[in-house]
Order: structure tokens, then C-alpha cells, then sequence
């Protein structure tokens, strides 16, 4: 018994008591880059004594490996070299120095080289569904971000190519990049996926959220609802998390009918179908200042902000158009149509506001003149309930309370009496409620509130719907409100079961 306590506590004194072998590491090694480079490639002189001697059995070698020298050009964060034949003295040199260009990381850690998958799934108790071409652990939550977010603009280097284009040494090496040309958005099928909702880390606005909008310039979400409250959220696409929201501490009872963002998103402009009385919130200085209509307007149930920023355009009771001024909130002119104004939208231009509603007239009203130039009616409509124009002014949406949507040439409607619709989308059976082109112009949105995935999005070069989307096990409830992020990267729909919902695009790469 003590001989086998004695081998017993030897085991234990040489496991523990000896000291760790630690691992080693491979340091980078300059020069034995440079001699294994040129025992694969020939050296910095191949190419050069290549096009001089013009052999063509060392011109089908170099392009095997045309590819493979790409490549290591690219993970040498493009290294330059020069191509003056008078001077091989520069070229070695360019080469020793290529190690000193290269850019270094602001912080390195180590352990992340050596930290494989399998062994943060170890410690995380869990397992992947399927099994990953990554060992490291930190290249494959790069590649499982990119998946789901994209590369994001501030990760991009900007690299200058200061070589001649038309170099004949330069393209047959291969080291100039081809500009890739930005590809076709492709019809029939959209290629969407379903994030988690926008306010999924509080969901504190309510049941109906009546406003989803994402910020101009950063990545950020906006949410308004009846509760009487607004939140902003930090888009990213996992966990969404909540920065702030605001009750209008005022009058408890000021359900918001519409949000939208001020002076490049640094004020949220907020209104409501009850009161006579509005109220901007100023995000830097956390403040917020009421104001009231001016004499004769009731309510700011339905508004639109001019694309510069300088006019606010409000619905009345009976055909009234009140213009205001965006800064001090002052009456500038009222306009009046002969039918309930429902809908308006301003001309990316800032020259004129058409207005929509019932009748199925469309109101071309001249900014500068303050009078009306022109009236188009809607083919078929018997009475309009949304409007909606591309950011680029080429094509002009007009929804029915029959749920037809037709598309216009804009150019057709300021001109024409009668224009005729270039595509009439008719997916949809109750009132267009919601209307909305992407920033890139490719995509029209269709929304009703009446019916349960009343949703549909149209490839405009091809005027053809999307089959896929919304799918069988796609949940959208009853669309309320609707917006695309300015790169078209992400779409938000928000509904009455107090959740916005958000979807990425990945055809858009960005935010």
C-alpha cells in the first residue's frame, strides 16, 4: 500500500512539480520568405528577363502560376515592384522592402492564432450544426460575420494604384486589379434573410409601432409607436442593442403617428392624429421642444420633410395642404385640393409636391409659384391611399384602396393628363397603405395593414415581383411601416404585435 502511494505521489510530483513546456512559435522570417519566393517564382528578375528574351516556354510557365502570384500579391497587401529594366538594383530593393510596407494590426494577440474551433466549442459546451472548413477560432467568426453583416465601410482599405494601366509589363504579370462592375440586382428571386427583430433587446414600445426608419449617416434604427414613445437601436444585425428611447413626458396620452429624422439625423421630428401640437427632440443636447400648429391645423397624423430639408407638408381635413417651414415651424402656404389629400410626396428636386387621394387625381403643385401646374389621373383609381417616388425622379408609385399599385415614369405624369402606367402590380387584394423605393432604385415596396403578409417588393429593371418573398414560413403579421437602410443592405417592416422586423439584403454589401 505505501509503495503504491509512493509511485502515486512520483507521477503527481513529475506532472505538476516539473516546469510547462510551452509551445513554439514561428517568427516571421523575412529573408527565408524572400528564398523560398524565388526558388517558387523565379526571382524578382523572371518576369522582366521574360518579356526580354520572349521564350515561349518560359511565358506558358508564367502563366500557371499567373493565378498563384495574384494571390500572393494579395496577401502581401499588394507589393509593388519596379519594372525599370535599366535598374535591377531598385527591384531588389523594393523586394527587402516590401516586409516594412506592409500594414500592421493595432492590436495582435497570440493566443488567437492558436485558439482552434473546436476548442472555444469545447468551452462554450455547444456544437455547430454543421461542420466548418475554418480551424481558428477568430477567422471564423470574421467569415460568420461577413456572412450575415457584410463588410463593414470603416474595415475597407483604400489602396492607390499609382502604375500605368496600359503597362505591358504590369499586365502581364498581373498586379493591377481588375475593377470589378457592380452587379445586376437578379430578378424572380430576392436573396433575404431574416435577422432578429430591431427591437428585440427591449420591446418596450407597444403593441402597433406605427414608424420604422434607419438613420442617413450612421447605423441606426428608429422606432415610433401609439405607446407615445420613440427609441433608437444600433443595427448590426445579432443583438440590436437599445441606445436610448423617449416618452413625451408632456401629456402621457400622445400616441405618435409618425417619426422621422431632422437635419441629417441629429433631430427626430414627432407627431400625432389627436393633438394640434408636435415636438422635436435634438439627439446631441438630449432635449426636446414642443410646438404648436398654426391656426387651422388639427393634427399631424400624415406629413412629409422636403428631401433638403427645408419644407414640411401636412394633410388636412378636407383637401388642405399646409406648407411649412422645417426650422420655425410657421405657415408658408396652404394649398387645397378638390377631394381628401392621402398621401403627398416632394420631387427629389425640392421644385414640387404632387399630392394624391381621393378621386384618383395626382396634384402637381409648384413650390416657387405656390400654385397647382398640373393634374394626372391614376388609370383605373377610384381612390388613392399611397404615394411614393425613386430617389433618382425616374419612376413614380401610386397606390389604390382596390390594392393595385401602378408604376409611373415621372416625367409622364408632370406632363401628361392621362399618363399611361408602365407596370400595374395587382399581388395585392386590400388598400395600399405603404409604399417604398430602395435607395439603389431597383426594388418598389407594397404594404397593407388589412390582411395578414400583405407584402410584396417589385424588380423594377425587370417589372416582375418576387416569388420568394414572403414565403410560407415567413411571419410578417400586418405590414404597418417600412424602410430600407440607405445602402440597401437591410429592410425593416414593422407590424401591430409591438416588433420590428428586420431582414438583410445580401446582394447590398453595405449598411
Amino acid at each position: 500500500m505505501e509503495a503504491k502511494q509512493k509511485h502515486s505521489k512520483i507521477l503527481y510530483n513529475r506532472k505538476f512539480s516539473s516546469p510547462m513546456k510551452r509551445k513554439r512559435k514561428n517568427a516571421y522570417d523575412p529573408e527565408e520568405e524572400a528564398r523560398l519566393e524565388s526558388k517558387v517564382f523565379g526571382g524578382p528578375n523572371f518576369f522582366i528577363n521574360d518579356l526580354l528574351n520572349k521564350k515561349p516556354a518560359t511565358k506558358a510557365k508564367h502563366d500557371e502560376s499567373s493565378d498563384e502570384l495574384t494571390d500572393h500579391g494579395k496577401l502581401m497587401n499588394n507589393k509593388k515592384i519596379n519594372t525599370n529594366c535599366d535598374d535591377d538594383s531598385s527591384v531588389v530593393k523594393d523586394t527587402e522592402d516590401a516586409s516594412q510596407e506592409e500594414k500592421q494590426a493595432a492590436w495582435r494577440d497570440d493566443d488567437d492564432y492558436n485558439y482552434t474551433v473546436n476548442t472555444a466549442l469545447d468551452a462554450q459546451n455547444r456544437r455547430l450544426a454543421c461542420e466548418q472548413p475554418e480551424k481558428s477560432y477568430s477567422t471564423y467568426l470574421k467569415n460568420h460575420y461577413k456572412i450575415f453583416v457584410g463588410t463593414p465601410k470603416w474595415a475597407e482599405l483604400k489602396t492607390t494604384d499609382e502604375t500605368n494601366d496600359d503597362s505591358d509589363v504590369t499586365k502581364h504579370c498581373r498586379f493591377l486589379a481588375e475593377k470589378s462592375k457592380p452587379q445586376r440586382l437578379p430578378k424572380d428571386m430576392i436573396d433575404i434573410k431574416a435577422l432578429k427583430s430591431l427591437n428585440n433587446s427591449t420591446r418596450v414600445e407597444g403593441h402597433v409601432i406605427t414608424s420604422v426608419e434607419f438613420h442617413p449617416t450612421i447605423q441606426f434604427g428608429l422606432i415610433a409607436s401609439t405607446k407615445g414613445m420613440f427609441a433608437i437601436y444600433q443595427v448590426d444585425g445579432h443583438t440590436n442593442p437599445n441606445k436610448f428611447h423617449v416618452w413625451w413626458k408632456y401629456d402621457v396620452s400622445f400616441p405618435i403617428s409618425k417619426a422621422t429624422f431632422l437635419k441629417n439625423g441629429t433631430e427626430v421630428l414627432c407627431g400625432s392624429k389627436y393633438h394640434d401640437y408636435g415636438f422635436t427632440y435634438h439627439l446631441p443636447t438630449d432635449q426636446a421642444d414642443c410646438f404648436p400648429l398654426p391656426h387651422g391645423i388639427t393634427n399631424m397624423e400624415l406629413f412629409e420633410v422636403s428631401p433638403n430639408g427645408d419644407f414640411i407638408a401636412l394633410c388636412g381635413r378636407r383637401g388642405e395642404i399646409f406648407l411649412l417651414h422645417s426650422q420655425t415651424k410657421e405657415l408658408i402656404w396652404r394649398f387645397n385640393m378638390n377631394s381628401k389629400c392621402r398621401a403627398l410626396v416632394f420631387t427629389p428636386d425640392n421644385k414640387n409636391l404632387i399630392t394624391y387621394g381621393d378621386g384618383g387625381e395626382m396634384y402637381i403643385w409648384d413650390l416657387g409659384g405656390r400654385r397647382c401646374i398640373h393634374r394626372a389621373i391614376d388609370d383605373g383609381c377610384l381612390s388613392g391611399t399611397a404615394l411614393a417616388i425613386s430617389s433618382n425622379g425616374q419612376y413614380l408609385a401610386a397606390g389604390s384602396a382596390q390594392g393595385v399599385v401602378n408604376l409611373y415614369e415621372t416625367k409622364t405624369v408632370l406632363h401628361k393628363q392621362n399618363p399611361t402606367p408602365v407596370k400595374s402590380m395587382m399581388n395585392l387584394v386590400t388598400c395600399i397603405t405603404s409604399l417604398r423605393f430602395n435607395p439603389t432604385c431597383e426594388i418598389l415596396a407594397a404594404a397593407s395593414d388589412k390582411k395578414y403578409n400583405a407584402f410584396k417588393m417589385m424588380h423594377l429593371p425587370s417589372l416582375s415581383v418576387f416569388a420568394n418573398f414572403p414565403g410560407f414560413q415567413t411571419n410578417i403579421g400586418m405590414p404597418q411601416a417600412m424602410d430600407f437602410s440607405p445602402g440597401s443592405g437591410y429592410l425593416s417592416i414593422s407590424n401591430k404585435t409591438g416588433t420590428a422586423l428586420l431582414f438583410r439584403l445580401r446582394h447590398y454589401a453595405g449598411y
